[in-house]
């Protein structure tokens, strides 16, 4: 076989071995990526839970209770109405406490996945609101 003086390039071992290279670090990287972005589709939940939250407790200090609240009771409705990746749902609503459940809407989360507010230990005539603690489930 005839060699040309000055020839360049790669050859197929060295193209081999950076595809190999760039194969592994796409392996390690996009599961990475996609559990970056579902935790960060999941900030929207926490996001609106706590000014569903701060609503609740404007709504405690004049009613003395939870008992009767809604998400427009506590100043919610447009946080709610604008989410793009759960469903909001409220119960429980009692002098005590009430609870929030973000759901997943749509495929991009464990299907049942959900994560909860629970406010409860409110007792409105010592002004107290209670505490509230946040719960995931199916993540």
């Amino acid at each position: 076989m005839f060699k040309f003086k000055n020839q360049k390039g790669f050859t197929l071992m060295e193209l081999m071995v950076v595809v190999i290279i760039v194969m592994v670090l796409a392996g390690i990287g996009v599961p990475v990526y996609m559990n970056y972005i579902k935790e960060s589709k999941k900030s929207e939940a926490y996001a609106i839970i706590d000014a569903i939250n701060s609503g609740a407790k404007v709504f405690f200090q004049k009613n003395g209770t939870y008992a009767g609240g809604t998400m427009d009771n506590f100043l919610a409705t447009e946080d709610v109405d604008n989410a793009q990746y759960f469903r909001y749902a409220l119960s429980n609503q009692a002098s005590g406490g009430y609870r929030v459940r973000a759901t997943e809407s749509g495929s991009w989360a464990p299907a049942g996945a959900v994560i909860d507010w629970t406010q409860d230990g409110a007792n409105g005539s010592e002004g107290d609101a209670g505490t509230g603690s946040f719960d995931e489930d199916g993540w």
